[in-house]
């Protein structure tokens, strides 16, 4: 029983699921030097946790903590109970942002729990029980026990005196399993936003040193780091760190490095978003709703004129964007998700996320729920099933209509052309996801299938079926040449095309109507080839 573990547990592998908060937790034990040494476990929620109980008891450990999120929650219980029943000796402890779960009371499987922040509290609470103190007799800020709960977060750390991840070695025993991390630089948020975990607790911004952030990259850099997602909640809240920051990241990252940031699209100005083209990134901006009515329920403010054209100066530069919805806010119903959608598709982002509602805890939307009519499902994240303005029937139907738009718009990467097709048909997008539904039900296809083939065969029928087979041509030819990019985008391999119009023709489609297109265009059957060569893609 000489050591203690961290365990983390993901629902897969992917960029998200880089243990960064377990991390933190691990360094911070390890470098106070005054407790035993901490290891790291990681698990995906197929794992059997009764499994990994038993691995995990058979090792011996002094403690085991366990990093707490909504996704993960029963898998840790199911841990937890495990562990307890084969080895009752050994520490149960858990940080993360589920633990406010815990308010209501410790559960018997967990002798304490911290919230917010973790490094102090959790690395004080197992050095007094380490020296010999009963946990029952401790109290202090974050910690909750069966006989104490604090009544705030735990307290909030000096960014500038937190050991690195990285730059300590801590992260060394899984960086290199890693093509993808999470990296932060700065913790905080001063939005209430109220659906959301930063809106808790207290609201200071701290940064981390710009010295800590350029060795950290090189780190990244030395370890062949290919993603990184930037957790920073508003990574340009600060305009002129951001920039400092973005110059620092195009003057020292490799170009293969790609970037994600959580912006503020009105937070963008010119300069800033000529460093963003520059550089290899792509940008999540929170649009939720457009509706300015539910927008204040979620302590925002919306203007829409403001919010299109930041948005429309980050595409006039290339920038790679999307855009986040919210199904089933307080006082949002069908009609007005329709409205958002059809906005968001009008600003031509590159992914459009939706989500319906969770009820996380400790938010506002989770505590003022009854009072705002807000029914939660028995699913682990809590979404809402049906409020007061949002039926059951009428959130089941925006599903359906996000599910559309996630295969044919985001998964098909329309946004490039679908602006076309919906003008020659006159209709609006969350129409043309719902007619797109219905063709796959109808003709049993599978979204399985290669989504280039599934669009080019639906509006093909959609056009027969709306009587513009005259339009059919022109419509997949330039389809086709957007795929083409796409395809040359994502593999680097050439490809050839098959076009019924020439490629500076089917450019004008950009302005020009599908209808009068036709009209003022001759056919020229031709199969060019885009090739990616250092100076971006080429035609030939």
């Amino acid at each position: 029983m000489n050591h203690i573990e961290i365990h983390c547990c993901a629902t897969e592998k992917s960029i998200m699921s880089f243990p960064l908060g377990a991390l933190c937790i691990k360094t911070a034990i390890n470098q106070g030097g005054e407790l035993p040494k901490a290891q790291l476990h990681q698990h995906y929620i197929p794992d059997s946790p009764s499994k990994a109980a038993e691995e995990a008891v058979k090792r011996k450990p002094w403690a085991i903590g366990l990093s707490f999120y909504i996704w993960n929650s029963k898998w840790f219980e199911d841990f937890a109970k495990a562990v307890r029943r084969k080895d009752s000796s050994i520490l149960l402890f858990a940080g993360g942002p589920q633990v406010i779960d815990f308010t209501k009371g410790l559960p018997e499987w967990l002798d304490f729990a911290t919230l917010g922040e973790g490094e102090i509290s959790t690395t004080v609470v197992l050095k007094s029980i380490y020296d010999g103190k009963n946990v029952a007799n401790l109290q202090m800020e974050g910690l909750i026990t069966r006989k104490y709960l604090s009544p705030v977060n735990s307290k909030l750390p000096d960014l500038s005196k937190l050991a690195s991840p990285f730059l300590s070695g801590e992260a060394d025993c899984i960086i290199d399993e890693y093509d993808s991390v999470l990296w932060e630089f700065t913790r905080g948020c001063p939005f209430t936003c109220a659906f959301c975990f930063e809106s808790r607790g207290k609201r200071t911004v701290r940064d981390y040193p710009m010295d800590r952030i350029e060795k950290e990259l090189r780190y990244l850099i030395k370890h062949d780091i290919q993603n990184v997602f930037v957790l920073d909640p508003t990574f340009n809240l600060n305009r002129e760190r951001a920039k400092s920051i973005l110059r620092l990241l195009l003057d020292n990252a490799p170009d293969y490095m790609h970037f994600t940031f959580e912006i503020r699209a009105e937070l963008v100005d010119d300069e800033m978003a000529n460093m963003f083209a520059e550089l290899n990134c792509s940008l999540q901006i929170g649009l939720q709703s457009c509706d300015e009515e539910v927008v204040k329920y979620i302590n925002r403010k919306f203007d829409r004129n403001l919010f299109e054209s930041k948005v429309k100066l980050l595409a006039s530069k290339g920038v790679a964007f999307g855009l986040d919805i919210i199904i089933g806010l307080p006082s949002d119903n069908l009609k007005k998700f329709k409205n958002t959608v059809n906005f968001a598709v009008s600003l031509m982002p590159s992914n459009i996320d939706c989500f319906v509602l969770s009820l996380l805890p400790g938010t506002e939307l989770a505590l003022r729920a009854e009072e705002y009519g807000l029914v939660p499902g028995d699913d682990v994240n809590r979404t809402v099933v049906s409020t007061p303005t949002f039926s059951e029937q009428d959130i089941k139907t925006a599903i359906a209509i996000r599910h559309g738009m996630d295969l044919f718009y985001t998964k098909g990467q329309s946004c490039m052309w679908i602006h076309c097709l919906l003008e020659a048909l006159n209709i609006t997008p969350c129409n043309l996801f719902t007619l797109f539904n219905k063709w796959m039900y109808q003709t049993g296809r599978s979204e399985e299938e290669d989504i280039w083939t599934l669009q080019d065969e639906f509006v093909e029928s959609l056009l027969e079926k709306t009587k513009n087979q005259k339009l059919i041509h022109a419509m997949k030819s330039f389809m086709e040449l957007h795929q083409g990019f796409c395809y040359v985008t994502d593999t680097c391999e050439p490809v050839t095309l098959d076009l019924s119009y020439k490629p500076d023709d089917l450019a004008q489609l950009d302005r020009t109507g599908l209808s009068e297109f036709v009209k003022t265009h001759k056919m020229h059957r031709c199969s060019p080839t885009l090739v990616m060569e250092d100076d971006g893609i080429r035609l030939y």
